[in-house]
C-alpha cells in the first residue's frame, strides 16, 4: 500500500501544475488579437505609436523620412510604440517572459513590465513606473523608469554587455522568481545570461513589449505565470 504523503504529493503536484497559466501570441497576419493588448504612449512624448503589420510579424511606426541616425536621435519620439498584455498577473511565484525580435539598425526592441499605468491629459494609456529589458547592438539593459509630480525620470539599473548582429532574430527571456526575500531578475539572449535583485519590483504588474530609437520587428511573444 502506498504511503499517504506520496498521495499528498501528487496532489500537489496537480493544484501546482493546474495553477500555472500561459499566454502567447504569434504575430503573424491574423494570428493575432489586438483587443488582448493595450497601446501605452511613453510620458516624454505626445506621440502615441501604432503597429504595422507584415506577413509573418508586426513592426513599430517610424517616420518615412526620417534616417536611421535621426531615428536614435531628434526624431526618435516618431518611433515608440509599446503595448501592455490586459491581463495584470499577481502572486505568482515565477513568471518568464518571452519575445523573438530584431532591430534594423541599432536599436532598441523591448520586454516591458509596469506595475500600473495612468492617463495622459487627453485620456491615453500612459506609463507611470515601469521596466525596460532592452536589447541593442552592444548588449542588453535594464532600465527602470519612474514617475514623481508629472515628470519622468530613469536609470540604467542593469546592463550585459554583448554584441548583437543588426536584423538578426534574437529571443530575449526575462524570468523573474519572487521564491526568495528579494525579487530576482534573469535575462537571457543568445547564451547570454545575467542576473540582479530587484527591490524594487512589486509582485503584481502587466507586461509587453515596445519598439522604439529605429525600426524593430517582435515575431512573437509569450508569458507563463
Amino acid at each position: 500500500m502506498l504511503p499517504a504523503r506520496f498521495f499528498l504529493s501528487l496532489f500537489l503536484l496537480a493544484a501546482l501544475t493546474l495553477s500555472a497559466a500561459e499566454f502567447a501570441a504569434v504575430f503573424s497576419s491574423g494570428s493575432w488579437k489586438s483587443d488582448d493588448w493595450l497601446l501605452v504612449k511613453s510620458p516624454r512624448w505626445d506621440y502615441r505609436g501604432t503597429w504595422e503589420q507584415e506577413g509573418d510579424h508586426i513592426r513599430n511606426a517610424v517616420p518615412a523620412d526620417a534616417s536611421e541616425a535621426e531615428m536614435l536621435g531628434k526624431r526618435a519620439a516618431e518611433t515608440y510604440t509599446s503595448m501592455l498584455w490586459k491581463k495584470k498577473i499577481s502572486g505568482s511565484k515565477k513568471v518568464l517572459i518571452s519575445a523573438e525580435m530584431s532591430f534594423d539598425h541599432r536599436m532598441a526592441p523591448l520586454l516591458v513590465i509596469a506595475p500600473e499605468y495612468g492617463n495622459s491629459a487627453d485620456g491615453h494609456p500612459e506609463y507611470r513606473q515601469h521596466w525596460e529589458i532592452v536589447l541593442y547592438d552592444k548588449g542588453i539593459n535594464i532600465w527602470h523608469h519612474q514617475y514623481a509630480d508629472g515628470k519622468p525620470s530613469w536609470y540604467r539599473a542593469a546592463a550585459l554587455n554583448a554584441t548583437f548582429a543588426a536584423k538578426e532574430k534574437v529571443t530575449l527571456t526575462l524570468s523573474i522568481n519572487f521564491s526568495g526575500k528579494v525579487p530576482q531578475m534573469e535575462v537571457s539572449a543568445n547564451g547570454n545570461t545575467f542576473s540582479y535583485a530587484e527591490l524594487n519590483l512589486p509582485q503584481s504588474f502587466y507586461v509587453g513589449l515596445t519598439g522604439c530609437e529605429g525600426v524593430n520587428r517582435f515575431w512573437n511573444f509569450s508569458v507563463k505565470y
